[in-house]
């Protein structure tokens, strides 16, 4: 069994046969460009929310530099240091045991014991 074609019969099963291909990676590649854009604009959005958290995240972080500031000025007018402490608690013991010295020797004095 031979299948005899004229010329222009060749021709035109070459131009379908084309076209269908052509048909097809036109059909394939709108999807493939539909799917990026998808995805493109997918990402931009996501970009977009990551900028407006780190806007946040910045006024966040002003905000804790303002209140750490605002610490370390009332710190020292709040708070006593460990060594003006031990000082002063060092001043007051002696006096007192100035004191009790004194009362001591009034006391060795009067014979009073």
């Amino acid at each position: 069994m031979t299948i005899e074609l004229e010329l222009y019969q060749i021709i035109m099963l070459m131009i379908t046969v084309i076209g269908a291909v052509v048909g097809a990676v036109k059909v394939i590649w709108g999807r493939i460009e539909k799917n990026l854009d998808r995805n493109f604009l997918t990402i931009e959005k996501q970009l977009d929310d990551v900028g407006t958290k780190a806007e946040a995240s910045k006024e966040e972080v002003r905000a804790l530099e303002l209140k750490f500031m605002e610490l370390k000025a009332d710190l020292p007018r709040t708070y006593v240091a460990r060594e003006d402490y031990i000082r002063g608690q060092t001043i007051i013991e002696a006096k007192l045991d100035a004191v009790f010295a004194k009362i001591e020797t009034v006391q060795i004095r009067q014979g009073v014991k």
